[in-house]
């Protein structure tokens, strides 16, 4: 809880693929999950969510035809009398962006085509918290962001943390790690390399466990 981990490897090392086994996307061939200490099998995505896993992937799994609160809670709307509750539904996105301190950044009924794609990753985190995720998996988050909005997204990942909220950050931006990862660990070749603590491990070692060579 409340660490920012980070995942680094070449194109191809398997760090996705990880992902979407922890995501419940992918069943494992083997080895075991661990989710606070005990064994978890995932059999689908929304296994894992309500287990409290949730994932960004770099293609966002959004609708831009809809509302930002309408995305945040899609298949979950309240209903009154039979009827979504729009009033409702405003009033739960607006908690979980004031959780985010984004309650100034987007409107629960901007039109999602209509916000940048910083924004629109605000809106994915935001709907990750509704589900009460204990683990956020990040995928390449910054590689479509400018310096500013890189900036914003590291303050809420610190929000997060400061909510207990255990981050799993995959990066080809290794200068990023240095700045909001707390522990990194390398994959090669679809193999565990190491796990360093990020703070004190020089960025060329990181790259010589990354490739294999100086």
């Amino acid at each position: 809880p409340g660490e920012v981990h980070a995942i680094v490897g070449e194109n191809g090392a398997g760090k996705s693929t990880l992902m979407k086994v922890l995501a419940g996307a992918y069943r494992p061939d083997s080895g075991t999950i661990r989710l606070d200490g005990a064994p978890v099998v995932f059999n689908h995505p929304s296994e894992a969510q309500a287990a409290g896993i949730s994932i960004i992937y770099q293609e966002f799994n959004l609708l831009p035809e809809r509302t930002v609160m309408e995305n945040i809670f899609l298949g979950r709307e309240p209903h009154r009398f039979g009827v979504i509750d729009y009033g409702r539904l405003e009033e739960d996105t607006l908690a979980v962006l004031k959780r985010l301190e984004a309650e100034a950044l987007i409107s629960p009924t901007a039109l999602l085509g209509g916000l940048s794609v910083a924004q629109q990753q605000v809106v994915e985190i935001a709907k990750a918290l509704s589900y009460d995720a204990k683990v956020l998996i990040m995928d390449e988050p910054t590689a479509a962001l400018t310096e500013s909005e890189i900036d914003e997204l590291f303050r809420i990942i610190r929000e997060l943390k400061g909510r207990g909220v255990g981050v799993v950050y995959i990066s080809h931006r290794l200068e990023e790690l240095k700045q909001i990862g707390d522990r990194i660990t390398v994959m090669r070749d679809g193999r565990y390399v190491d796990t360093v603590p990020a703070a004190e491990t020089p960025i060329s070692r990181i790259i010589s466990m990354m490739v294999g060579r100086t």
